[in-house]
């Protein structure tokens, strides 16, 4: 069979805006944003001005301005965690941590669990938070109140379990925090 240089053009021609066509179609499978349903805690997928969910937005923030919690363990579930501190630790007075839930795998409830290491006592939450219907790439957000009676390093556990199809995976994270003296002295290692 032989093709003449005018088909051939058109065929090229063909190919190249089909190819145009799925390059632009992936670059919108994002699902429906709104669909996504806000729930206090979590950011929902909601399409910005500029074209990036609000969500997307978060998590971009959390990753920018947050430390990465170190995985502990070798598991592999697909979820991270970040922190971030409101204030300055003082030993024996409480203070608040930051806690950015990043899971990559949509879930139907999600369990947070945060426990604190030696020297430091989790004052809330009081156990383990549930949360539902959690969306891959979200934001789940969670205030925790911690309190240390001595200055030093401290480390706040945090383990994070994801209901999916597959069953039940879990991941450890730990989160070492530096408490001041009160009065300014240098906290001891």
């Amino acid at each position: 069979m032989q093709m003449n240089k005018d088909s051939t053009g058109r065929r090229a021609l063909a190919i190249a805006a089909l190819g145009g066509l799925l390059a632009l179609g992936a670059c919108h499978r994002q699902g429906d944003p709104a669909a996504a349903a806000a729930r206090p805690g979590s950011t929902a997928r909601k399409v910005a001005a500029g074209g990036e969910s609000a969500a997307d937005a978060a998590v971009a923030d959390a990753n920018r301005k947050m430390a990465a919690g170190v995985p502990v363990g070798a598991s592999t579930a697909p979820v991270e965690v970040r922190f971030d501190l409101a204030t300055v630790p003082i030993a024996g007075q409480p203070f608040e941590v930051n806690v950015a839930v990043l899971p990559a795998a949509p879930t139907p409830v999600l369990h947070i669990d945060v426990r604190g290491g030696e020297g430091l006592t989790i004052v809330t939450p009081e156990g383990a938070v549930s949360i539902e219907k959690v969306q891959a790439g979200t934001l789940e957000r969670l205030a925790v109140k911690a309190l240390a009676a001595a200055p030093g390093t401290r480390v706040i556990g945090i383990t994070v379990t994801l209901e999916l199809p597959t069953g039940t995976e879990s991941r450890d994270f730990a989160f070492p925090v530096v408490v001041g003296a009160a009065g300014g002295a240098k906290p001891k290692a």
